[in-house]
This record gives C-alpha cells, sequence and structure tokens, in this order.
C-alpha cells in the first residue's frame, strides 16, 4: 500500500521535472504532490520504513533535481528582472535629458 503510494509520488515529480523544464506553469502538480505527502506522513508506518523505501526509491535524487531546477530558473527570472530594470533607468536617464532645454534656442 504504502510502496503504491510512493510510486505515485515518483511519477508526480516527474511531471514536476518536465513541467519546469517546458516552462509550464503547474499548481495543480504541487498540490498533489502536497496531498500525496499528507498521505504519506499520517500512514501508521514507522518514520525509519518511511526513510528506507525512501531512499530505496531514489526519491532524494528526484527532489534534489527539482530543487535544481527551481534554482535555474529563478536565477532567470532574476536576470531578466535586473535587466529590466537597466532597462528602465536607461529611459529613464534618457527622457531626463530630453527635458532640458535646447541649448541653441536659448536667448543670450
Amino acid at each position: 500500500m504504502i510502496k503504491k503510494i510512493f510510486e505515485e509520488y515518483k511519477e508526480i515529480d516527474l511531471k514536476i521535472i518536465n513541467s519546469l523544464k517546458e516552462d509550464k506553469d503547474d499548481t495543480k502538480l504541487l498540490d498533489e504532490r502536497g496531498d500525496v505527502v499528507k498521505r504519506i506522513v499520517s500512514s501508521n508506518i514507522d518514520k525509519s520504513e518511511l526513510a528506507k523505501i525512501y531512499e530505496d526509491m531514489r526519491l532524494k535524487e528526484l527532489d534534489d533535481e527539482i530543487e535544481e531546477v527551481l534554482k535555474e530558473k529563478m536565477d532567470l527570472v532574476k536576470k531578466d528582472i535586473k535587466k529590466l530594470a537597466i532597462g528602465k533607468d536607461a529611459v529613464k536617464g534618457y527622457a531626463a535629458t530630453n527635458r532640458s532645454g535646447n541649448f541653441f534656442g536659448a536667448k543670450v
């Protein structure tokens, strides 16, 4: 029974990894994963046995891969935000220089 739940967890993890790599925002998968985790935690099985199954099924590797892909995506978003901020500053600077009076139009 519990192995079946862990298999479901593994399938959802694989779907999450694929979804992240394809830049799809699928919060439904994360909700499903949370539900599976709740079922695992609420089971009456000893925590050491749960940890053994978790390790035997190499789920730690999948969770690490999810974390790594998420970090990569976050770094890309941060870089994009930084580029936008730099562009915004450039536009502000350009607009400020164009607002000042024309030197050649000034009366002496």
